[in-house]
C-alpha cells in the first residue's frame, strides 16, 4: 500500500507557506507525484517579484517541509509575480539553479502545477467543502461562458449563480484565486445575495490556504 506523502509546514505559518503546502497536497492526490515528494531531495524557494512574500520547500527525509523566506541553502530559486501566476497568459518566472539541479527543478515544476479534473469536478469538490459552513448558499448554479455548459451544485432551487470562463472557474475552484477578488477584477460574475458572497469568499480563501 502506498504511504501518503509527508507535507509539513513551519509553526505559525504565513499565507504563502499554507498556499504552497495546499498545492503540494493537491499534487499528492496523484500517486506518481506523491511518490516524487517522498523521493526528491533539495530546497526550492518561491519568491515574489512585487512584494516581500517568499517561501522555501525543503525536500528530504521522505517528504517536504515548507517554511517562510528564501533559505540560505536554496538550490533552485523561482522568482515570479505571484499576483499574475494564475492568469491565462502569465509571464514566465525567472528560475535560478535549474542548470545545476535539473531533476529537482523539473520535479518541483510538476508539483506546482498538479493535474486536475474538469471545472465541473473541481466545482463539486469545492462546494462539498464550502457547504459544511453555515451561511453558504445551499445550492449554486455555475455556468461556463466559453460554451454555455453548466452544473447545479446542491439541491434546487438555485440560491446563487456564478458565471465565468473555464480558466477562471478552474482557478477559483482549485484554490488558485479567491472568489471575491475575481468578481472585483471582472474575471467572474455572480447573481445572488451579498451575504452568500461573503461566506463563499471566506470558504474560497480557506480552500486556497488548505484549511
Amino acid at each position: 500500500m502506498t504511504q501518503p506523502a509527508r507535507i509539513d509546514v513551519e509553526p505559525d505559518p504565513v499565507p504563502i507557506v499554507l498556499i504552497l503546502a495546499a498545492t503540494l497536497r493537491r499534487a499528492a492526490r496523484t500517486p506518481k507525484l506523491a511518490s516524487a515528494i517522498g523521493r526528491v531531495k533539495g530546497n526550492v524557494a518561491l519568491k515574489s517579484t512585487t512584494d516581500p512574500q517568499a517561501a522555501t520547500m525543503r525536500f528530504g527525509g521522505g517528504g517536504v517541509t515548507v517554511v517562510r523566506g528564501v533559505s540560505d541553502d536554496t538550490d533552485v530559486l523561482i522568482a515570479a509575480d505571484l499576483n499574475t501566476m494564475a492568469d491565462e497568459n502569465a509571464p514566465m518566472p525567472k528560475i535560478v539553479g535549474a542548470a545545476r539541479h535539473p531533476k529537482l527543478a523539473l520535479t518541483v515544476g510538476k508539483l506546482l502545477e498538479p493535474p486536475h479534473g474538469t471545472w465541473q469536478e473541481e466545482a463539486k469538490r469545492f462546494f462539498d467543502f464550502a457547504i459544511q459552513t453555515p451561511g453558504v448558499p445551499r445550492s449554486m448554479r455555475v455556468v461556463c461562458t466559453d460554451d454555455g455548459s453548466e452544473v447545479l451544485l446542491g439541491e434546487p432551487p438555485t440560491a446563487y449563480e456564478l458565471h465565468g470562463s473555464e480558466h477562471a472557474l478552474l482557478n477559483v475552484f482549485l484554490g488558485n484565486t479567491v472568489l471575491g477578488q475575481d468578481l472585483l477584477d471582472g474575471k467572474l460574475y455572480a447573481v445572488g445575495k451579498l451575504a452568500h458572497l461573503a461566506e463563499l469568499t471566506g470558504r474560497s480563501l480557506a480552500w486556497m490556504l488548505g484549511q
